[in-house]
């Protein structure tokens, strides 16, 4: 019995040693193709060089404490300038009208007056004197120029300078001509998001406008800080 013995324990030492000195491959890691299962490697925008991006992403850099949009007008009308508006929102894009106050040359006019004197009872002598000379002219009676003396209102630049120098070489002092009725509103679209509009959105937004164009603007609609 006693060999019986010795013979399981020689086998089972045996068997010990045998898994004791195989490699435990089933414990150690193969290596694998380093961008197996990793997909595409993420890139910081600032390891990009902006030399690199299309020239209507390149980034802005806006003057301190102002916002940069791109503008399409000048619009005549508020109708026209809402179609674009429209077209603009279609698209995604936060559109903004904004309005602006510019000469216009075409309807403006001429005032020929004489500057407001220090009381109504001096521009009544004035006036007396400037009728005995047979030039026409009458009290202003509202207004900044109140107490002053109109002259005349020229649609024509070259006939209020006339009648002023004419004027002045009766002897008649402080003769000036204020340009009148010479503003006109323009529309324009304002939108905030410049790195999204490349020429293809700028087109679309545009489509078959007429005499408007696109501008780089400070916003008129500042957005507010977030």
């Amino acid at each position: 019995m006693r060999w019986i013995v010795y013979s399981l324990i020689v086998i089972n030492l045996g068997i010990a040693g045998y898994f004791i000195a195989r490699p435990a491959e089933d414990s150690i890691a193969r290596p694998q193709d380093g961008n197996h299962g990793q997909g595409k490697t993420l890139v910081l925008l600032s390891e990009k060089q902006s030399g690199n991006l299309p020239v209507s992403q390149q980034p802005v850099r806006p003057d301190p404490g102002k916002k940069l949009c791109y503008a399409l007008g000048p619009y005549l009308d508020d109708i026209s300038a809402r179609v674009a508006q429209a077209r603009s929102l279609e698209l995604g894009l936060t559109g903004l009208i904004s309005q602006h106050k510019v000469p216009n040359l075409k309807d403006a006019e001429f005032w020929v007056h004489v500057r407001p004197l220090p009381s109504r009872g001096e521009a009544m002598t004035l006036l007396r004197k400037l009728q005995a000379r047979s030039v026409d002219s009458y009290i202003i009676t509202q207004g900044d120029l109140a107490d002053g003396i109109s002259l005349g209102l020229f649609r024509q630049k070259s006939s209020a300078d006339a009648l002023q120098k004419k004027v002045t070489g009766l002897g008649f002092e402080d003769v000036a001509i204020r340009e009148v009725g010479s503003t006109t509103t323009e529309f324009w679209v304002e939108i905030r998001e410049i790195s999204k509009l490349d020429e293809t959105m700028r087109r679309r937004v545009k489509a078959e406008d007429q005499d408007v164009q696109w501008q780089m603007v400070s916003c008129r609609h500042q957005p507010a800080d977030g």
